[in-house]
């Protein structure tokens, strides 16, 4: 790694690093294997019982600096992965009439590459009140991966979606009152890679008011403040 002051309090950098994740066996495929008596599955599920080890290069530049007196204060980095053999999370059912053979395994994708982006600003203003927003940008796709059912190959990459937002603001008062406003936005992703299904776009509101003495604190919350329905994970 290597990095740059522009600044007192102002600096850009660039990394590359190593990354490794060991490999290992999926002790419930070889406990579905003991369950079924389908030659087939037993093949299929045999072919299974170890994953390789996962290799990461990764790539990032950036920048951090504060600004105005400490008051404002901003982050940028950019960053590419390049893996390889990546271990995958994958459930499948390799017996149609027999549901004892349906399980959870990792698996490994020949190659996975993402390209992201992170931004963070922080504004403090005067001693009462404080402003962020933070941005993710995306785009993480399988570059080679085969599945039992499908080949997944340019496919995204689950729980990958292309953007996340965040925006809110906080404000204390000497006396001892104060509020806090949170929203996020989450674009759509897939589920799994063992299907096609993917959440929707959503956005959610956070809120808080309440009074803070030297001793005690009284507060009232609410999250999720619109009643927005929304899906994290599906099957």
């Amino acid at each position: 790694a290597l990095a740059y002051d522009l600044a007192e309090r102002a600096m850009v950098y660039g990394s590359v690093s190593r990354g490794y994740r060991a490999n290992g066996v999926n002790a419930n495929v070889l406990a579905s294997m003991d369950a079924t008596d389908d030659p087939q599955s037993i093949d299929r599920l045999a072919r299974l019982q170890e994953f390789d080890e996962e290799h990461l290069f990764n790539y990032e530049l950036g920048f951090k600096g504060s600004f105005a007196e400490n008051t404002l204060r901003a982050r940028l980095a950019v960053f590419y992965m390049d893996r390889d053999d990546q271990q995958v999370e994958i459930s499948t059912q390799f017996d149609p009439s027999n549901p004892t053979t349906f399980v959870f395994f990792t698996d490994n994708a020949a190659q996975g590459r993402t390209l992201g982006l992170e931004a963070e600003l922080r504004w403090a203003i005067g001693d009462t009140l404080d402003l962020y927003a933070n941005v993710g940008l995306l785009d993480a796709e399988f570059e080679e991966f085969v599945t039992p059912q499908v080949d997944l190959s340019g496919r995204a990459q689950a729980h990958a979606p292309d953007y996340t937002l965040a925006a809110g603001a906080s404000y204390r008062h000497p006396s001892g009152f104060f509020a806090r406003l949170d929203a996020s936005a989450r674009d759509a992703f897939y589920f799994d890679v063992s299907h096609d299904q993917t959440s929707q776009p959503y956005e959610l509101v956070n809120a808080r008011v309440g009074y803070q003495a030297d001793s005690w604190s009284v507060q009232l919350w609410a999250r999720n403040l619109f009643d927005r329905s929304y899906a994290v994970r599906g099957f």
